[in-house]
C-alpha cells in the first residue's frame, strides 16, 4: 500500500498510529455517508446541506481521534526499538495493528445499528446499557448474524493489514529517535488537552436533529454523554426566583365513575400509538387495544414521558416531570419515595410490580422493592410459567398468565391489590411463540403478539370474580422511536391510555392533551383518595381552563407541551419556545419566547427542588398545588 510523501514526513516517528489515523478518518467519514444516504428525506438533506455535515464532521472526527492519539501513541511506543526488528516484533507490530483496526471497525458497525434503532449517534442510553451487558449483548446475538458480521470484520481487518505489512513493519523499528518520540507524544498530550478544553458538542452543525447528529462523531458524542450522565437541574437549566406553584383548586369532575377496589397497571413495552387503529394505523395489529379503548375511557392524546422505559416507570409510580440526567429509579435516595404504591401501601393495598425479564435491569429490584412494591421478575416465576423467552424476558403470556394467579391469591387473602405488570415482548428482538398469530418475528409480528397476549390476559381476568371491582390502567412505556428533525418531537412521544373497567367507568373519549405524570393522581382520584394533590400530575377526570399539558423529554432536553407551543429547557439555561401546527409539529420559533415559559419553568424547577430538598419523600401532608 503506497504512502503519500508528505505523510511519510509526518509519519516516521509513529508509522502504526499514522496509518490508523486515516484509516480511522475513512471509516467515520464513510459511516457518515452511509447514515447520510440511509436518512436522506428524514434528515431532509440536500447536496449544500450534505457537504456542511461532511465539513463538520470531519472537524469531530479529527477531534476525537486528537482525544485518542496520546493513547494510540503510547501502545506503540511499546512495541518498537531502535535497532533492527526480527519476525515476533514485526508479527506483534501486525497484531496489534489488526486488533485495533478491528476495535476501530466494530465500533463503526455498532453505531450503524444503533442509528438504525435510535435514530442518533451513540449517546446516554449507550452509557446505560454498559451497566447491563449481559442483556444487551444477549440482545445483539438474538436480533442480528454476529458470528457472520464479526467474521467477515476480522477478515477485511486482516486484509487489510497484510496489505500495509511493509509499512506497518516500521512500527517495530522506528527511524525516528527516542526523544523526537516522546516530544511527539507530550505534543499529542496537549493537543488533547486543547482539544478537551476548546471543543464540545456544541459544535455539532445542521438545519434539524438528524443533520446535527450526522456531523458528530460517535465515540465523541459517547465520551460526551458518559460525562455528563449527572446534571444538577439549578446549576444547568432556567430557574426563577420565587416561583411556585400555587395552592390547588378543587376542580369539578367531568368524569363520573364508581370506585375500584383493586388496581391493574399494564405497561406495553414500545408501543406508539402510531400502531394501533386510533392513532391511523390501517394494518390491523391492534385489535385488542382497539376494541378496549372503544369500552373505557380512551386518552386519546396523552404523551409519555421520556424515550425510554424507565422513565415510563417513573412516571407511572411517582408522576413527577422527568429530570435531566438519569431518572429517579437509577439515583441515590431513591427509596421510601411518595410514590403510587406508598399511598396505597398506607391503605392496606399489597403491591406487587411483575415483570417478565430480570428486575436488576435499570434498577427496578432495587427501586420498587424500597417503594412499597414486592418485585417479581422471571428469576422468581415459577416453572410452569418458564415457557418461551428471549434475552429481555419471558413471552407476555406467561406474564399475564402468572399475575393472574397472583392477583387471586392476593384476593382470596382478602386485601386490595395494586399489580403494575412491565412487559418485554415487544421489544429486540421481537421474538414471540409459535401459531398465537399471522405474522412472522419482526416489529409488526411482536407488536401484534403483545396486543393479542393483552387480550387473551382481559378475557382471562373477565372470569375472576374480582374483575368487577378492578381498574385497568392500559399504557405504553414510551413509543418505539423518539428520534425525528426536532430534538423532542412531539408526535414521537404520543402513546395509547385507557382506563378499563366496564362495571365503574363508562366508555368515554378524551381528546385533551394529557401526561403520563396523569395517571397515578387520575387513579387515586377514582380511589376518591385525597393524596393524589401531593403528586405533580393532575387527574384527567377533573375539568381544566386549558387544553391540557404534558411533558416530553430526552436526557437533557426538557419539553413542555401545549396543543400550539412546546418549551424546551437546556443545559447553559437555553430556551427554546416553538409555535406547533395542527398536527402538533414545531414549524416556527417565537422569540422572545411568551409567558408558557413561566409554566415549563414551574413545573421543571418544583420537581428538581423536590429530588433534592426531599420533597419526594413519603411522608403525610405536603401541601396541595395548583397544576397550570
Amino acid at each position: 500500500m503506497p504512502v503519500p510523501a508528505p505523510l511519510l514526513r509526518f509519519a516516521r516517528p509513529y508509522p502504526l498510529s499514522a496509518w490508523l489515523a486515516a484509516l480511522f478518518l475513512l471509516l467515520h467519514s464513510g459511516l457518515r455517508l452511509a447514515l447520510a444516504a440511509a436518512s436522506w428525506q428524514a434528515a431532509q438533506l440536500s447536496l449544500s446541506s450534505l457537504l456542511t455535515v461532511m465539513g463538520v464532521g470531519l472537524l469531530f472526527d479529527l477531534a476525537t481521534l486528537a482525544l485518542m492519539l496520546p493513547a494510540l501513541l503510547a501502545i506503540e511506543g511499546a512495541l518498537g526499538r531502535r535497532r533492527p526488528a526480527g519476525p515476533l516484533r514485526r508479527l506483534q507490530a501486525w497484531g496489534v495493528a489488526a486488533v485495533l483496526l478491528f476495535a476501530f471497525g466494530f465500533g463503526v458497525l455498532a453505531e450503524w445499528f444503533f442509528w438504525d434503532e435510535f435514530g442518533v449517534r451513540f449517546n446516554f442510553i449507550a452509557v446505560d446499557y454498559l451497566v447491563y451487558t449481559r442483556e444487551v449483548v444477549g440482545n445483539i446475538r438474538e436480533s442480528f448474524p454476529v458470528g457472520a458480521l464479526l467474521g467477515m470484520l476480522a477478515v477485511l481487518a486482516a486484509l487489510t493489514v497484510w496489505a500495509g505489512r511493509d509499512w506497518l513493519a516500521r512500527a517495530a523499528a522506528p527511524e525516528a529517535t527516542r526523544t523526537t518520540r516522546v516530544a511527539l507524544w507530550f505534543s499529542s498530550l496537549a493537543v488533547a488537552a486543547g482539544v478537551a478544553a476548546g471543543f464540545s458538542i456544541e459544535q455539532r452543525r445542521g438545519a434539524n436533529e438528524y443533520q446535527k447528529e450526522l456531523s458528530a462523531n460517535g465515540l465523541y458524542s459517547f465520551g460526551y454523554a458518559f460525562t455528563h450522565n449527572a446534571i444538577d437541574y439549578f446549576d444547568f437549566y432556567a430557574t426563577r426566583a420565587g416561583m411556585q406553584l400555587a395552592p390547588a383548586a378543587e376542580l369539578p369532575r367531568i368524569v363520573e365513575a364508581g370506585a375500584p377496589r383493586n388496581i391493574v397497571i399494564v405497561t406495553l413495552e414500545s408501543l406508539s400509538s402510531g400502531f394501533t387503529a386510533h392513532g391511523g394505523n390501517r394494518k390491523g395489529l391492534t385489535p385488542n387495544i382497539d376494541r378496549l379503548a372503544d369500552s373505557g375511557l380512551f386518552l386519546a392524546n396523552l404523551r409519555a414521558a421520556g424515550n425510554r422505559t424507565v422513565r415510563g416507570l417513573e412516571a407511572l409510580s411517582l408522576a413527577i416531570p422527568p429530570l435531566p440526567g438519569h431518572s429517579i429509579i437509577w439515583r441515590d435516595r431513591n427509596r421510601d419515595l411518595e410514590t403510587l404504591g406508598a399511598v396505597l401501601a398506607d391503605h392496606g393495598y399489597v403491591n406487587r410490580f411483575v415483570y417478565g425479564g430480570y428486575a436488576r435491569f435499570d434498577n427496578m429490584d432495587a427501586y420498587f422493592s424500597g417503594n412499597h412494591y414486592q418485585p417479581v421478575d422471571r428469576g422468581r416465576f415459577p416453572e410452569r410459567h418458564r415457557g418461551f423467552g428471549n434475552i429481555w424476558g419471558l413471552a407476555d403470556e406467561h406474564l399475564y398468565d402468572y399475575a393472574l394467579e397472583l392477583m387471586d391469591r392476593d384476593a382470596a387473602g382478602g386485601r386490595p391489590f395494586l399489580m403494575h405488570l412491565m412487559t418485554t415482548s415487544n421489544h429486540t428482538p421481537f421474538t414471540f411463540p409459535d401459531g398465537r398469530i399471522d405474522l412472522p418475528t419482526g416489529r409488526s409480528g411482536a407488536v401484534k403478539y403483545a396486543d393479542w397476549a393483552l387480550g387473551r390476559f382481559i378475557e382471562a381476568a373477565r372470569t375472576k370474580p374480582w374483575f368487577r371491582d378492578t381498574l385497568f390502567v392500559l399504557v405504553a412505556d414510551h413509543c418505539a422511536s423518539s428520534k425525528g428533525r426536532t430534538s423532542l418531537p412531539p408526535e414521537n412521544y404520543r402513546i395509547p391510555a385507557i382506563l378499563y373497567a366496564p362495571a365503574l367507568i363508562a366508555p368515554r373519549v378524551d381528546t385533551r392533551l394529557a401526561s403520563q405524570i396523569d395517571l397515578v393522581p387520575t387513579v387515586l382520584d377514582l380511589l376518591n383518595l385525597p393524596e393524589r394533590d401531593r403528586f405533580l400530575g393532575r387527574s384527567v377526570l377533573r375539568a381544566y381552563p386549558d387544553a391540557g399539558r404534558a411533558f416530553i423529554a430526552t436526557y437533557q432536553k426538557l419539553g413542555y407541551l401545549t396543543p400550539d407551543r412546546l418549551v424546551v429547557l437546556s443545559p447553559g439555561r437555553r430556551i427554546e419556545d416553538w409555535r406547533l401546527n395542527a398536527r402538533m409539529e414545531p414549524v416556527e420559533a417565537v422569540r422572545p419566547p411568551d409567558a408558557d415559559i413561566g409554566h415549563a419553568i414551574a413545573y421543571y424547577q418544583e420537581a428538581a427542588r423536590r429530588a433534592r430538598d426531599g420533597g419526594l419523600r413519603h411522608a403525610p401532608g405536603p401541601a396541595a398545588l395548583s397544576l397550570p
